[in-house]
């Protein structure tokens, strides 16, 4: 691709309402999480090699990019706190229930997210719910209850806790992503936190347990790892982070359960395997849904309108 298809590419974007580039921002993040559950039940590492290994080369990429300053630890403000433990909180309890329950589960589980954000959205943020955010949410679970129709298990019991726990801190990561208080710098400042925390507690864990190498990949590994760290979650999450400024967090938790659908799809092309029928129906569901909410909320949005921006501040 030429650099002028490029710059022309960047002018386009750049040229649409903030609200559509939010928009765009948060189904590309989704896109990319989607190869999450792929890659990490191909990777032989276990769920704590997984996330140190990830972590470490998901900050790496999200401070090339975004190149926030550097900030000491003890002197980060509340709020990047807030989003660098909710961050690693979810990033650890995400790969912990892929490895220890099914993927299925780990995914369902993980996007009750936006039943939290119906209530916290309002009450923290003052992003109060249309009903149309409540029957596009309620359609949704029904699609999703739908697409993983025989696969959820309930004898995996911790798994399903740390599934149902990433869905607990990732609401609490959308929140604060939409803070007032989150300048430009703020969001990569504590992703580059987040991630440094889970590298060095994670090789703290690894030796106080006397297993130096448990975090030793394979050769097969490193390709997996390596797409695990730079895209699926250090672009991905560049994205996001950009996104949250100009969409609410519901919004942003609805569109992201685009994840769900598209895991399957990256599971056939790679893999062969043909999603069920209640798979494929549950999915258009979702979409459907997702997709006429978006449009509703687009058509009646005057072209740069920032009304939904969050009014609450805080100290950063």
């Amino acid at each position: 691709m030429s650099s002028a298809r490029v710059s022309a590419g960047r002018a386009a974007f750049q040229a649409l309402p903030q609200h559509r580039q939010g928009l765009l921002g948060v189904t590309g993040a989704a896109v990319l999480w989607s190869s999450g559950g792929l890659f990490i039940k191909w990777v032989s590492l276990d769920a704590l090699g997984v996330t140190m290994w990830r972590s470490l080369l998901a900050g790496l990429t999200i401070y090339l990019i975004a190149r926030p300053p550097l900030v000491k630890p003890w002197r980060a403000g509340r709020l990047t706190w807030g989003l660098a433990l909710s961050y690693a909180a979810t990033m650890l309890l995400f790969v912990t229930a892929t490895k220890t329950t099914t993927a299925a589960n780990a995914i369902f589980l993980q996007y009750t997210a936006p039943l939290y954000l119906l209530v916290l959205g309002a009450a923290v943020l003052g992003e109060r719910a249309t009903r149309l955010d409540v029957a596009t949410v309620a359609v949704a679970f029904g699609g999703m209850g739908l697409f993983f129709v025989g696969r959820l298990e309930t004898d995996e019991v911790w798994g399903n806790v740390a599934a149902l726990g990433s869905g607990v801190t990732l609401a609490i990561m959308m929140l604060l992503l939409r803070h007032k208080g989150c300048g430009p710098h703020t969001r990569p400042q504590a992703m580059v936190l987040g991630n440094a925390l889970l590298v060095a507690g994670l090789l703290a864990v690894n030796l106080l347990r006397g297993a130096g190498a448990v975090f030793t990949p394979d050769v097969s590994d490193v390709a997996g790892l390596l797409f695990l760290g730079i895209v699926q979650i250090g672009i991905a999450y560049v994205l996001f982070a950009f996104a949250m400024t100009h969409v609410q967090a519901l919004e942003a938790s609805l569109i992201g359960m685009l994840e769900p659908v598209l895991n399957p799809v990256w599971v056939f092309i790679f893999l062969g395997e043909t999603p069920g029928w209640w798979a494929v129906l549950g999915g258009a569901i979702l979409v459907i849904a997702v997709g006429i909410r978006t449009w509703i909320t687009e058509r009646g949005r005057p072209a740069g309108d920032l009304s939904d921006l969050v009014v609450l501040s805080a100290e950063t």
